[in-house]
């Protein structure tokens, strides 16, 4: 291959982990359940009972045990 051929090469390596990176980070921010359509949300935690979390960037920020 010539100089084009690698760049062409080198750009689609870059386009490909970029995109897997996006997805990785996108998914490393979500929790089971957790959708965050508003600023606190309930889902169910590791061990099946129920946690209500706060939601910052459409992302879940803090979970804790439902109560006062």
């Amino acid at each position: 291959m010539r100089a084009p051929g690698w760049l062409l090469v080198a750009f689609l390596l870059v386009l490909a982990l970029g995109l897997a990176f996006a997805g990785l980070s996108r998914a490393s921010r979500q929790h089971a359940g957790g959708d965050c359509a508003s600023k606190v949300v309930i889902v169910k935690g590791p061990d099946g009972e129920p946690r209500e979390c706060v939601c910052m960037d459409r992302a879940l920020a803090a979970c804790f045990k439902p109560g006062p």
